[in-house]
């Protein structure tokens, strides 16, 4: 005797819940096997002292002349070239760091001073200190004691 299936048309639906879950794994989510530099994020250190902020980048293939940085306020922009070259008459067998651009930009929690704003490179860590704006510091204000009138 022969096995029946009976068709059920909805079966073959997919849940809206689904299909959103589907749309964003493969058009917002970066693939899971690249690496922390390739994602959408890239990662820094930002920290914050009484006078200034430090953030640390990194940029592993970059040389200092390759990287502009802008400074307007309180929003820190990054623009630059990395990659490694190959010479003009090597056999390529891999190629998994090519040269391409990058461009990032941070909003701090206050306006910088862009005038004494420092800038280095070192280990593929780009490092910046940027002093606070003078309006934006944090002032300690001494309070007098009031004498009286006889």
């Amino acid at each position: 005797m022969a096995n029946l299936t009976r068709y059920n048309p909805f079966n073959e639906f997919v849940t809206l819940r689904d299909a959103m879950d589907r749309l964003f794994e493969e058009s917002v989510i970066s693939p899971r096997n690249t690496s922390a530099f390739f994602t959408r994020t890239l990662p820094a250190n930002l920290y914050e002292t009484a006078e200034d902020f430090t953030m640390q980048v990194p940029m592993p293939g970059v040389t200092p002349e390759d990287v502009e940085i802008t400074v307007q306020q309180e929003v820190v922009s990054l623009k630059w070239q990395a990659g490694a070259e190959i010479p003009e008459h090597a056999t390529v067998h891999y190629h998994g760091f090519p040269k391409s651009e990058h461009q990032r930009s941070f909003t701090l929690p206050s306006p910088v001073n862009a005038g004494r704003a420092e800038a280095s490179y070192n280990d593929g860590i780009l490092t910046l200190r940027l002093p606070k704006a003078e309006h934006a510091r944090a002032r300690t204000i001494k309070v007098n004691a009031a004498k009286e009138l006889s």
